[in-house]
């Protein structure tokens, strides 16, 4: 399995683990050390433990089915550095209400350390309005 095939098998286990709502899954690749720059506040996630409870917090947030993938993932590899980024589709269907879909932005990298793939930063945003500062989330991705 070449680098590449790593990582992009790496997505797809996060994008599976993330369906079924498994932090412990979820945070697998994910190194102890992690800088992470999510959707809300604060600014910046230090550690795996500030991540895994955001994470923790979204999926129970989410009553429904979650589902999130990156159509456009790009990877570059230099030795045991990897770095992807891509368009994030997250789908959420809770009971009684219509499904929805959002689109953000997303910039990771992966450093290789004992062997296996561990994200040691992330970067989520979604665009914004400048006139007003705030958040624009029915945006669709042409790709």
């Amino acid at each position: 399995m070449t680098a590449e095939d790593e990582i992009r098998a790496l997505h797809a286990a996060w994008f599976k683990a993330s369906e079924s709502k498994d932090v412990d899954a979820s945070m697998a690749p994910i190194a102890e050390d992690v800088v992470s720059y999510e959707h809300e506040a604060p600014l910046q996630y230090r550690g795996v433990e500030a991540l895994r409870e955001t994470c923790r917090a979204g999926f129970e947030n989410s009553a429904g089915e979650l589902r999130w993938d990156i159509p456009d993932l790009e990877i570059v590899i230099r030795d045991d550095i990897a770095v992807t980024w891509g368009l994030n589709r997250m789908w959420n269907r809770e009971p009684g209400k219509p499904a929805y879909q959002l689109w953000s932005r997303g910039t990771r990298i992966f450093q290789r350390r004992d062997g296996r793939w561990q994200l040691i930063h992330q970067h989520v945003s979604f665009p914004y309005e400048p006139e007003t500062g705030r958040a624009v989330f029915g945006i669709e991705a042409a790709i």
